[in-house]
């Protein structure tokens, strides 16, 4: 896709080009193009935490039967538990899985 400057600002007042260069390209500030690529990213990874959401809701579900176990000895997380909380939480289940695997 080529760039070519606006018909607006193409032509100044005298009648001459303004702005333009033999490439045809067009400058964008670099305070623009870093809000983008930002923007580009933060989108990026909000997508990603969709599908990471998706992909843990479906192995909750095949593992009702752990979760349970764990929520009966643990107390079942919420969005308001602590780090505490959560960290004790995937610490038993991680110990519950590596008991399992026979890596313990």
């Amino acid at each position: 896709m080529s760039l070519s400057p606006s018909p607006v600002s193409s032509v100044s007042s005298s009648g001459g080009p303004v702005g333009s260069s033999s490439s045809g390209s067009v400058a964008i500030p670099q305070r623009i193009h870093h809000m983008a690529a930002s923007h580009v990213n933060i989108t990026s990874n909000v997508l990603r935490s969709y599908e990471h959401w998706d992909t843990a809701d479906k192995l909750s579900r095949e593992s009702q039967e752990f979760f349970q176990e764990l929520n009966s000895i643990m107390e079942p997380l919420t969005q308001h538990s602590s780090m505490t909380e959560l960290v004790r939480y995937v610490r038993q289940g991680l110990h519950w899985l590596r008991i399992e695997a026979q890596l313990l």
